[in-house]
């Protein structure tokens, strides 16, 4: 533990609110672990430390550009409230949206003050994403994890300490390979490399094959950023990562079915037309209800978290007769598992356009950053970040309480980051 000696140095001379405030944020994969209301009410709680600190030291938001990016967002929202075919659905996601606003402005204040808490928080990250990990491999090999408890669908998908619920891969996609850029950019390349060839095959060994995809083609992304001796990481990397999975395929034939026949197994028998394939698969079908749902509702969508109203069946009934010549293809869900169909079915024309605007300003403002300062971290940051909205790709909903806190929690660790990187210039 010699590595976080000096963190530790630093955490002792800080307040006791501001202790505080760093132990949530270094939990946070925990909390995320044993559930969303858990860490709901951490971010909850953050945000009125930010509002007292906001007032506290009379703070300006509004001298803040990223406020008026939110306010954007916001307003967006509370006209999808409005407008939606079931305001009750709608009002937690919309109206306390606002939370998330607080959360991120509050979080790029705080943690770019003091460059050390951004790196406590990464490099305690690492440590409990690598027992976490290293679990998910105990379950996979023996079928139940540490504590006994099994995935529930054990023979394709591990799930580790969250149990029920299959979002392993995103937490590690999300939180562990930000922590491995970090030890990257310190003294400890190789084993930051080692971190990182280790963590993305979990996520492959988690069977969620949509982040694994993600995952993959954030490190290709990397090949067009940085030079030659990063190239060369990478590539072993890659080397080393291709050994490891075409070693599972090979001794385990249920994973070998789910990475080769299911997906180009299909493919191929599509005549390698991605559209027709994704289209004749069940995530293509909630796409198609997603469109069909926004086809009768362009201008505001059915209203935010409303996608479930297909499950009514007077509704499910209107929407088939007026809309659908392929009833068949109509599926009942939460969401329709991807997000550009989620935008346009339950937020229309409106939140499509504010979304592209939203991503047009984002990689406009920070891609020549990017690209001048060459700093892995940063690039991971921004690229995990940027990962949501590859198309086509399946996902949770974006507005869900567990995709929402990983997202803005990253949203607001890259500025954070890169005012830290604009101090030190």
């Amino acid at each position: 533990m010699v590595f976080l000696l000096d963190d530790i140095k630093e955490f002792k001379k800080e307040s006791y609110l501001n202790n505080f405030i760093l132990i949530i944020f270094i939990l946070m994969p925990i909390f995320l672990i044993i559930g969303t209301m858990v860490s709901e009410i951490a971010v909850i709680i953050s945000c009125f430390i930010f509002l007292y600190n906001f007032f506290k030291n009379k703070e300006n938001i509004f001298n803040d550009n990223l406020f008026y990016f939110f306010l954007l967002i916001y307003f967006s929202l509370i006209v999808n409230f409005i407008y939606s075919i079931n305001p009750t659905n709608s009002f937690l996601r919309n109206i306390f949206f606002i939370k998330y606003i607080i959360f991120c402005l509050g979080s790029v204040k705080f943690l770019s003050n003091k460059k050390y808490r951004l790196f406590f928080i990464f490099k305690l990250w690492s440590i409990i994403l690598i027992l976490f990990s290293i679990d998910l491999f105990i379950q996979y090999f023996l079928g139940k994890n540490i504590i006994g408890l099994e995935s529930p669908l054990k023979f394709h998908r591990v799930s580790g300490f969250m149990g029920d619920e299959l979002k392993a891969g995103s937490l590690i996609l999300n939180i562990a390979l930000i922590s491995s850029a970090y030890i990257i950019n310190t003294k400890n390349k190789n084993l930051g490399f080692v971190f990182l060839i280790f963590f993305l095959s979990s996520i492959f060994i988690t069977g969620d094959r949509s982040n694994f995809l993600k995952s993959i083609i954030i490190i290709i992304s990397l090949f067009f950023i940085f030079d030659r001796t990063y190239i060369k990481k990478i590539s072993l990397l890659f080397l080393l990562l291709t050994f490891f999975i075409s070693l599972t395929l090979t001794t385990n034939p249920v994973y070998k079915i789910r990475y080769g026949n299911d997906l180009f197994g299909l493919l191929k028998n599509n005549n390698y037309n991605l559209i027709k394939y994704v289209y004749n698969t069940e995530y293509g079908k909630l796409y198609y209800t997603g469109y069909e749902l926004f086809i009768n509702n362009q201008l505001f969508g059915v209203g935010n978290k409303n996608f479930r109203a297909l499950c009514d069946k007077k509704f499910t009934e209107k929407l088939i007769r007026d809309f659908s010549e392929k009833k068949e293809n109509l599926r009942c869900n939460t969401h329709p598992h991807q997000v550009y169909f989620e935008i346009m079915s339950e937020h229309g024309i409106l939140g499509l356009i504010i979304l592209l605007v939203m991503l047009t300003i984002f990689i406009k403002d920070n891609l020549g950053f990017i690209y001048k300062k060459k700093n892995l971290l940063l690039t991971l940051q921004f690229l995990i970040i940027l990962s949501v909205f590859i198309p086509i790709l399946p996902g949770g909903s974006f507005f869900t309480s567990f995709n929402a806190t990983l997202f803005w929690m990253n949203f607001s660790f890259f500025y954070a980051y890169k005012r830290i990187l604009i101090k030190n210039v």
